[in-house]
């Protein structure tokens, strides 16, 4: 069965370690804390912060 985002990409049903070939986590996923990003925007995310509850009017 083929499945396909709204964008027409192509996502599979389960995705293994053969599907990381060529990929290098070192260079492209980068750190936490720091660009790009993808690991969070704080390097211990909020483990050291306690969550606040905000309520937005407008």
């Amino acid at each position: 069965m083929e499945r396909r985002t709204d964008s027409g990409i192509e996502v599979k049903a389960l995705y293994g370690p053969a599907d990381l070939d060529g990929w290098d986590p070192a260079s492209q996923l980068g750190d936490p804390g720091k660009p790009p990003y993808t690991r969070g925007v704080y390097p211990t995310m909020y483990r050291g912060k306690l969550w606040t509850m905000r309520q937005y009017a407008g």
